[in-house]
């Protein structure tokens, strides 16, 4: 029985022509775009959940202040992770990550720089993320002694050509520290928020001069909060009440604190799409893409319903003639089942095949990388949900609808129901309806992309570069000064375009003490702010001499957040040191426009500064950089010079935002191709139904015009209702991601009108297409057709 159906099914499909060419070739391309955002949501979904005890391995957050001066941080003191072992019966485990500096070292003859991808980390590291593979080496005595360093598998190939490094050595040239490979790594999986390739024994920090990084009081210093703390718990403890020891435990060893802190514990799991300071682009991204996922399966869905209804009345005849022979509305189901069941069989093998030429696409946009391997269980647990959603959605209702035909009618050829036209206009308001939420979403997006990229940051950030500094001499900064091609220098712990380090020892007359406020703070010298063109809205700016060492310049925010009135030549204390406010500069994004402007603190600590500034023109740019360069290597031997221009690390914080517009506009463009298929469709069972009518018509005089006019209307009145159900729900969805940005673009009514004309327009093109075939048939034919 299962074979007849079968043969029946591949001999209806070969008569099907462009329809079932169609219908494969429609659910395919939407199948391979949703298979690619179902595999791309489950990997962000899955983020840190590859170790054995992942639900128990919680981070440490340190929260600061109340009311608006509310600040959670995920930088906790060293000492918390030894106290919490010895005095917490509840924790397993514990273990600190600190940020490694960039670096370079000498490895043999050569010198590598690195940066961004090393730590410092205690000895149980692998005890508590036991995910991390060690290829090489001994897991049980992970840092053996206190130089001992552990390489990923890239890194060690980088530095010594072979992963098998184990015992080998190598300088760190700013330290002069000597490190030794203890163990290698596999390299950590994408979806891991911990994707090292150096991690160095903690217990370095306690031999290294202080001078050159070291800090011999890590394990007592409960104001060095340059580490993030992870524990991993017991079965079945309560985190709230590990919470209450944790803070306990910090409150009795600093009694005097003048900025009092707790400590909240944040699910290991959730910290790469929740990060603590509140911003949820990353997992409204996510939410964002498996909806768009879900939309382009059921447009693809509702495209096959359509065209499978469209053809039923070509199959109304069959219908009849099986069931005056005997066969029942099940064997009739069943056979219409089998065929959709190999429609979409052969549309998921397509799409397969699809899916492998659009990765290289999509990773061009995303820049991230991944391999989709139907050897991976996960595929085929994406692959075969994809295939059961649309096989409930577009197989089980057209099955049942054309095996239910009543047998008389549909011999006659009378096979349609007033209900099936009903449900079939209303899937196309619902197609339409979807891609014009994706056509608003797209030109939302835009806007904001534009508006970020055009929007005025406070600062002069233009055809100017930075690189970090080593051993910045006054004559190196003079040399490069000196250059015709180079308009000015300047020097600074931070970049403006994203400033890292921030405080909360401050203090200023009038302040409580229990307030507690994170400022940004920022190193410069005299001629930073000249040069980035900020502007001093009072006070003065800094001179060069040794009044810098105690001036500070704050910006607009941090005034107001302070209270202070008539700021100039009033005392501020930062970090220690009594100071005086000299001026305050206008507010300036030191970091991405979706966070509101932080207070900041300027102060001028010239020999803290190791990050350069150079100004230049479009045209000198390139001989700048080989000015630099040149000069790099006079006053700065054996160390490799890298560059990065400021436009191009301001694009970096909105490369989230710059990968969903480029997304959306390629699947909005997706849904409007799938949409008009299925309005094609309609159309052409509509023409079908019609045949005799508008032969009649032509012989009465009507003209092509108006045999398409005719046709033409009910469908662009379905669209029409598509755009005003779809507008609404667009703008409450896009409003919501708007609300991500702490400065943003208005969503304009023309948005609305612009993706509707668009929608409109490609419809009715669509619709013209066949409304216009239909019309131009010789009317004695349309007539005489059966």
């Amino acid at each position: 029985m299962i074979r007849n159906y079968l043969n029946v099914a591949v001999r209806n499909l070969r008569a099907g022509g462009w329809y079932t060419a169609l219908n494969i070739g429609g659910l395919a391309v939407v199948l391979a775009v949703s298979l690619l955002l179902f595999w791309w949501v489950r990997n962000e979904l899955s983020f840190d959940r590859f170790h054995t005890h992942t639900d128990r391995i919680y981070q440490i957050n340190t929260h600061f202040g109340k009311g608006e001066d509310e600040y959670t941080s995920t930088s906790t003191p060293g000492p918390i992770a030894v106290s919490a072992l010895r005095e917490v019966p509840e924790i397993e485990n514990a273990v600190r990550i600190g940020d490694y500096p960039s670096a370079t070292f000498r490895v043999n003859n050569q010198t590598f720089t690195e940066k961004g991808n090393l730590a410092y980390t205690d000895s149980n590291f692998i005890e508590i993320f036991d995910g991390f593979k060690v290829i090489f080496g001994n897991k049980n005595a992970l840092f053996p002694a206190p130089n001992s360093v552990v390489l990923s598998e890239k890194l060690a190939h980088k530095f010594f050509g072979t992963a098998d490094a184990i015992g080998k050595s190598f300088v760190s040239v700013e330290s002069n520290a000597t490190f030794t490979v203890s163990a290698i790594l596999k390299d950590a999986p994408y979806n891991s928020s911990f994707r090292r390739d150096m991690y160095v024994n903690l217990a370095v920090l306690k031999s290294l001069d202080p001078q050159k990084g070291g800090r011999r009081s890590v394990d007592d210093n409960w104001d060095d909060y340059s580490f993030t703390t992870y524990v991993k718990l017991g079965a079945n403890t309560v985190p709230t009440k590990v919470e209450g020891k944790l803070t306990a435990i910090q409150g009795r060893a600093h009694r005097d604190a003048t900025n009092p802190s707790d400590f909240v514990l944040q699910p290991l799991s959730e910290i790469h799409l929740y990060p603590v300071e509140g911003n949820e682009s990353a997992s409204k991204q996510v939410g964002m893409m498996g909806a768009v996922a879900l939309l382009l399966l059921s447009i693809g869905c509702i495209n096959y319903v359509n065209l499978t209804t469209a053809r039923a009345t070509r199959r109304s005849k069959e219908i009849g003639i099986r069931k005056v022979v005997g066969a029942g509305s099940r064997q009739l189901a069943m056979q219409l089942l089998v065929e959709s069941l190999l429609t979409l069989s052969l549309s998921m093998f397509l799409s397969v095949g699809l899916l492998q030429g659009i990765i290289p696409f999509y990773v061009s946009i995303t820049g991230e990388s991944g391999h989709f391997s139907l050897f991976d269980l996960h595929t085929w647990q994406i692959l075969l949900g994809a295939l059961a959603f649309c096989f409930v959605l577009a197989g089980l209702y057209p099955a049942f609808l054309i095996s239910g035909y009543n047998p008389i009618q549909a011999l006659k050829g009378r096979s349609s129901k007033a209900g099936g036209a009903l449900l079939r206009k209303s899937l196309v308001v619902a197609q339409f309806a979807l891609a014009n939420m994706l056509i608003v979403g797209t030109f939302v997006i835009g806007s904001q992309m534009r508006f970020i990229r055009d929007r005025d940051p406070g600062f002069d950030r233009e055809h100017t570069f930075t690189f970090v500094g080593r051993n910045f001499t006054p004559q190196f900064k003079q040399a490069l000064r000196a250059e015709s091609s180079i308009l000015a220098v300047s020097t600074a712990t931070d970049t403006p375009v994203n400033v890292l380090t921030g405080t909360v020892s401050t203090d200023w007359d009038g302040k409580a003490r229990d307030r507690t406020i994170i400022m940004a703070q920022l190193s410069v010298d005299q001629d930073f702010i000249p040069n980035f063109k900020l502007r001093l809205i009072a006070g003065r700016n800094f001179r060069g001499d040794k009044t810098d060492s105690t001036s500070i310049i704050l910006n607009e925010t941090a005034v107001k957040q302070t209270g202070i009135r008539d700021p100039i030549g009033k005392r501020f204390k930062l970090d220690g040191t009594e100071g005086v406010i000299i001026g305050v500069v206008k507010d300036f994004n030191i970091t991405s426009i979706r966070e509101p402007i932080m207070p900041l603190v300027i102060y001028s600590h010239p020999n803290q500064n190791y990050r350069v500034h150079v100004h230049t023109t479009a045209q000198l740019a390139p001989v700048a950089l080989a000015k630099a360069e040149r000069l790099w290597k006079q006053y700065i031997p054996g160390y490799p010079f890298e560059y990065a221009f400021l436009d191009a690390d301001y694009n970096a914080l909105y490369r989230t935002e710059e990968k969903t517009s480029q997304l959306f506009n390629f699947f909005a463009g997706i849904a409007i191709v799938i949409s008009c298929l299925g309005l094609l469709g309609l159309t052409s069972f509509t023409t079908e139904q019609r045949t005799k009518e508008i032969g009649i018509r032509k012989v009465l005089g009507a003209t092509v015009l108006n045999i398409t006019t005719l046709l033409s209307k009910d469908f662009m009145k379905l669209v029409v209702i598509s755009i005003v159900i779809a507008s609404p729900i667009a703008w409450i969805v896009m409003d919501h991601w708007l609300k991500d940005f702490a400065y943003k673009v208005e969503i304009q009514w023309w948005t609305f009108l612009l993706a509707g004309l668009l929608a409109l327009t490609t419809a009715l093109i669509t619709i013209c297409f066949q409304s216009v075939k239909a019309a131009m048939v010789n009317p004695v034919q349309s007539i005489s057709s059966e």
